[in-house]
């Protein structure tokens, strides 16, 4: 369908208004003969202006095939500013310049960047209209309208791995890949927004419809920091080009068809053990929306990063990435250290027992409760998992923490038993502000398989370096663990 006759009779209409307004000032009806006649030219200059700016945004419209702004795409869950990635800092959200066409056409692609109330920088990505970056109705998504749905400013849990830590220069160090986006740019998003998946591809929830192949996109992009000038990268026929980056953020995007990880064949062992040969396997990598990132440039197809000072970093091709770092953030300029001892942090930990034969957890992920028959509002069922026990450890917490750069972290060890299959492994994170004296609490599951006495521990894991907003220990960015107190529990 073609809106190019509506649109030119929008733009007469709009010209004729101008000129109208123009030919009706206070006073004008007044004037000399003379004065109409050069007030009549003055309102035909408006009106030729008026059309060929207006036909000029009608010509940019078209070649993006957007003329009709749809509903925003809102966050599933409300954010908080003291939780998790946190809320967009009003007037933070930034449009950057850079635009990258798309394999199909169409509207290209873009970047925004949001600051939140937790310290961190987010990037938005989408396709560009009206100013900013959001989905379009294709693919399933918002049921084929064909308009351009914005972004919202908190719209930062759609993808994840989209936050990273800020440095005191107001920078930002993020690498991101997002495998088999749907060309409308949709990525996450309520249930109600629709979408497509990729054939063979298996979701919880509703069933959506299948992605046409030509539709899916493999996405690089990133924040290289205001060292970085220039990456060298694959394009969409295989060859390399080199872009310069964009701005202080040292921006980059590309954009390319969805390509299926090739399935890996391991040969025979001749020497398995029990004596036997294992026998030749076939391992094919899983389809549908992926994404990987974190400070370092996810291998690929980056394959180099020129810096200001003249040296460049070579990132590695994906079957390579497991030899090969990839290239380090350049130019992260830490927060003052603020040093804080395990003395400072000591506290007693209590540990209580919540038996329970189902669970429930929040919506929002931060709280489980044993539940009966009905499930209670706000909350979901947890299936799938084996029989466990529900254990709550808390502590008070004598320090402060008002953003992202610093979480607790605990830490189980289960029983020596021959049926537990858990051995050792970080068992939650706080990802929330926690003011001096406050109670801080976590809850976690132990499987019944593992019967016996488990040990835990609580430590403090400060993020000096570029990191993600992920509170995982071990991550880049982050630095040794500081212990704050042990506890033990008897699963029966």
């Amino acid at each position: 369908m073609s809106y190019l006759p509506q649109l030119r009779a929008s733009l007469v209409e709009a010209a004729a208004r101008q000129r109208d307004a123009a030919l009706e000032l206070p006073g004008r009806a007044a004037a000399t003969g003379r004065r109409r006649r050069r007030s009549g030219h003055r309102g035909r200059v408006v009106l030729v202006t008026v059309a060929l700016v207006l036909l000029a945004a009608a010509v940019a419209l078209a070649a993006t095939g957007i003329f009709e702004r749809g509903t925003p795409v809102g966050p599933r869950v409300p954010p908080s500013p003291t939780t998790q990635d946190g809320a967009a800092l009003p007037g933070s959200a930034r449009l950057l310049p850079l635009r990258v066409a798309d394999p199909g056409g169409g509207a290209a692609w873009g970047l925004r960047v949001v600051r939140t109330t937790r310290g961190l920088t987010c990037i938005q990505l989408g396709r560009v209209g009206f100013g900013t970056v959001g989905v379009l109705g294709q693919d399933g998504a918002f049921g084929n309208d064909g308009r351009f749905h914005p972004l919202s400013d908190d719209y930062l849990a759609g993808l994840p791995l989209g936050c990273s830590v800020t440095d005191t220069r107001g920078n930002a160090f993020q690498n991101v890949l997002v495998q088999a986006v749907p060309a409308s740019g949709l990525i996450g998003g309520p249930a109600s927004v629709g979408g497509c998946e990729e054939a063979h591809e298996s979701y919880s929830g509703p069933r959506r419809e299948t992605c046409p192949a030509v539709d899916l996109r493999d996405i690089y992009y990133g924040l290289l920091g205001p060292d970085a000038v220039s990456i060298t990268h694959l394009t969409a026929t295989g060859a390399l080009a080199t872009t310069p980056t964009t701005g202080a953020d040292g921006a980059y995007l590309v954009v390319l068809p969805h390509t299926t990880p090739a399935c890996v064949t391991i040969p025979a062992e001749r020497h398995a053990r029990a004596g036997r040969p294992r026998p030749q396997r076939r391992i094919c990598p899983s389809s549908g929306q992926q994404a990987t990132g974190g400070p370092a440039v996810e291998p690929g197809a980056i394959r180099t990063v020129t810096y200001r000072d003249g040296h460049t970093c070579h990132s590695p091709p994906a079957r390579l990435a497991a030899r090969s770092p990839g290239c380090p953030p350049v130019g992260f300029v830490s927060p003052p250290a603020q040093p804080v001892t395990a003395a400072q942090l000591a506290a007693p930990i209590t540990v209580r027992e919540i038996p329970g034969r189902v669970y429930c957890g929040s919506r929002r992920g931060e709280l489980i409760e044993p539940c009966g028959a009905r499930t209670p509002r706000g909350f979901k069922r947890l299936a799938g998992g084996p029989p466990s026990l529900l254990v709550e450890v808390s502590f008070s917490s004598r320090i402060a923490i008002p953003d992202s750069h610093s979480y607790y972290s605990f830490g189980v060890t289960g029983a020596n038993s021959p049926t537990c299959t858990i051995n050792s492994g970080q068992f939650g994170s706080t990802d929330s502000d926690i003011r001096v004296g406050a109670r801080v609490s976590q809850r976690f599951l132990i499987p019944y398989s593992c019967p016996g006495v488990a040990h835990g521990t609580v430590s403090y894991v400060p993020t000096t370096g570029p990191a993600s907003s992920m509170s995982v220990v071990g991550l880049p960015g982050q630095t040794a663990s500081i212990p704050v107190g042990q506890f033990s529990f008897d699963v029966p």
